[in-house]
């Protein structure tokens, strides 16, 4: 019985693993948009606020641009990561089914 109980706990251990890892990702994604977010808004109020300056334009839409490109870095991490916990999850509801 004591095998039966530590069994089962591992699979609970298990579980709550790949969902804390599953909540991790999420909030993985959520900061990389959080900050593309920031950037692109940083980069609006530059060009907007300081238009005569060339310099600072270009830097202004640099960062509007780099912004796009952080957020869809971050989609596609998020995207990789969450096929591959998929993958794990399906084994182990498949192998705790046994």
């Amino acid at each position: 019985m004591n095998k039966e109980q530590n069994e089962e706990n591992l699979n609970l251990r298990d579980c709550l693993a790949l969902e804390r890892t599953t909540l991790a990702n999420e909030r993985t994604f959520l900061a990389y948009a959080r900050t593309a977010v920031m950037v692109f808004v940083t980069g609006i109020t530059v060009f907007k606020v300081f238009p005569e300056i060339l310099i600072v334009f270009i830097l202004g839409w640099g960062a509007v641009l780099f912004s796009i490109l952080l957020f869809f870095a971050g989609l596609k991490r998020y995207a990789r990561r969450f096929r591959s916990i998929a993958v794990i999850e399906s084994n182990c509801s498949t192998h705790n089914k046994d």
